[in-house]
C-alpha cells in the first residue's frame, strides 16, 4: 500500500471514530439540542487534526443531527414536534410492514429471548430512561432485522435515531405500558400471524404518537 493510501485510510478511520463518538453523545442526550458544536473542541477531545473531522461533521449534518447556522456556527439540532409527528407517520408504515414480514420470515424460536425480556419489563419496569431505551432498541431492531429486508431495517434505524432528537421523546416514562404493546407484537410474530403483527405494531406506534401529543400539551 502506498504512503498516500495509508494516509487516506488513517483519515477515514479518524473520521469514522469522530462520527460514531459525536453521534453516540447526541443520541444519549449527553450533547443537548441547541448546544454549540465546534471542530476545535472535537479535535481536542479526539486528539486529531481537523481535516478528517470535517467529513464526520458533514455526515452528521446530512443526517440532521447537527445544523450549521448562517454565521457558520454549528449546533446540535433538535427535531421539532411537527417533524416528530411526520416521523411517526413514517414509522407506522415501515415498522408495521417489518412486523408483518417478521411473522412470515423469522426463524422458529427467534423471538424467545426478546419475548422473555419483554415479559420481564412488563412485570418489573426498568426505572431509568437509558435502560428502557436499550431494551426498546433491542425490540425494534429484532423486528426490523427479522423482516428479512435489510434496506427496510436500515431505514427504520435511521428514522428512530432522528426521533430521539426531539425533547418530547425524553419525557417518556410509561415503560410497562409500552412493553405490553411490544409483547402483543412479539406474540403475533411468534404464532406467525402477519395480519395481527401488523395491526399490533400500528396500534403501538399510534399510542406512542398519542403519548407524545399528550406530554407536549401537558395533558
Amino acid at each position: 500500500m502506498s504512503q498516500a493510501a495509508l494516509v487516506q485510510e488513517d483519515r477515514t478511520s479518524v473520521s469514522e471514530q469522530a462520527y460514531q463518538y459525536v453521534r453516540s453523545l447526541i443520541l444519549a442526550g449527553d450533547m443537548s439540542p441547541g448546544s454549540v458544536f465546534t471542530e476545535r473542541k472535537l479535535a481536542e477531545q479526539l486528539n486529531a487534526s481537523r481535516t478528517p473531522l470535517r467529513t464526520a461533521i458533514t455526515r452528521l449534518i446530512g443526517e440532521g443531527l447537527v445544523e450549521r447556522l448562517s454565521n457558520g456556527t454549528m449546533v446540535i439540532r433538535e427535531v421539532p414536534l411537527d417533524e416528530l409527528l411526520q416521523i411517526m407517520v413514517i414509522r407506522r408504515q415501515l415498522e408495521s410492514e417489518a412486523a408483518a414480514q417478521a411473522a412470515l420470515k423469522a426463524p422458529d424460536g427467534a423471538a424467545t429471548d426478546i419475548l422473555a425480556e419483554t415479559r420481564s419489563v412488563v412485570a418489573r419496569p426498568v426505572a431509568e430512561l437509558e435502560d428502557f431505551w436499550n431494551y426498546d432498541d433491542r425490540f425494534h431492531v429484532f423486528v426490523a432485522e427479522s423482516s428479512g429486508m435489510p434496506l427496510l431495517a436500515q431505514m427504520i434505524r435511521g428514522i428512530r435515531d432522528k426521533a430521539r432528537m426531539c425533547h418530547v421523546v425524553r419525557m417518556e416514562r410509561n415503560f410497562s405500558e409500552q412493553a405490553a404493546e411490544h409483547l402483543k407484537v412479539l406474540e403475533a410474530i411468534e404464532r406467525r400471524d402477519a395480519d395481527a403483527a401488523r395491526a399490533m405494531m400500528i396500534e403501538h406506534t399510534d399510542r406512542v404518537r398519542a403519548r407524545f401529543l399528550r406530554w407536549f400539551s401537558g395533558g
